[in-house]
């Protein structure tokens, strides 16, 4: 599923900040387990920081009876 959402960085290392930004965005997105498989900076505001865009994958749901 495509995900995308505005990060604002604080000091510091960068690309663990984006890791983390994205993480708890493909886990809201899809469940527990979700992550995202690629994604990109398309774009800078210096009012709303980054935009991220990428893609979330997510386990498959369990068989059901």
């Amino acid at each position: 599923m495509p995900l995308e959402l505005w990060l604002q960085a604080s000091p510091g290392p960068l690309l663990p900040q984006l890791r983390q930004g994205l993480a708890r965005e493909a886990r809201r997105l899809a469940g527990e387990g979700a992550e995202p498989l690629r994604w990109a900076i398309t774009a800078v505001d210096p009012r709303r920081g980054l935009r991220l865009e990428g893609i979330v994958v997510a386990p498959a749901p369990a068989p059901g009876p």
